[in-house]
């Protein structure tokens, strides 16, 4: 028996050709499939994007009306809802749960029946922004908002000094030290 010094005598096999794996197949037809659903989705979601924009400002830049443009745009109006702006007329009359008034802004004159009840500061002379619609030449309000405002410390300064710290003067400036 002879010993084996590892070499063999017989001729080594060649080694086997080793292929590589096979590209993968991208089939087109699924590429431009979902190349079209995401355009799809970026044009429904950049056009909701636009619109909600688009309703903001055009809400934002257009609060109210107030009642001389309001009449001039009656009919433009029609039975939608808008807020309309005016100052309340001497002649305000409660009926049942309705309140009547007229309100008038740049000599315009608009009636209103309200079927809220008015807060305690709505009174004739008080500016305010109404919310309704047009019913026919009547302005059908579903809320009154009475507007404040600043002058009310100014015109009346006595009245608020034992509201006030000791540290402001009643124009809501720091008092000066003497």
């Amino acid at each position: 028996m002879a010993l084996s010094t590892g070499e063999s005598s017989e001729p080594e096999a060649p080694a086997p050709f080793v292929v590589p794996p096979a590209p993968r197949v991208v089939h087109r037809r699924r590429l431009l499939a979902t190349r079209r659903r995401q355009a799809v989705a970026f044009i429904v979601i950049g056009g909701a994007v636009a619109f909600l924009i688009f309703q903001g400002l055009s809400n934002a830049t257009e609060y109210f009306l107030t009642a001389d443009q309001a009449v001039a745009q009656r009919s433009h109006l029609g039975t939608r809802q808008f807020r309309i702006e005016g100052t309340v007329e001497p002649g305000v009359r409660q009926v049942g749960h309705l309140t009547d008034f007229s309100i008038y802004a740049n000599g315009v004159t608009v009636p209103v029946t309200d079927s809220a009840d008015p807060s305690q500061l709505f009174k004739p002379g008080i500016p305010v922004v109404l919310e309704g619609h047009w019913s026919g030449t009547v302005f059908s309000s579903d809320l009154i908002m009475v507007k404040h405002t600043a002058s009310y410390t100014e015109a009346h300064p006595d009245r608020l000094k034992s509201q006030l710290p000791a540290t402001t003067t009643p124009g809501g400036q720091p008092a000066s030290k003497p």
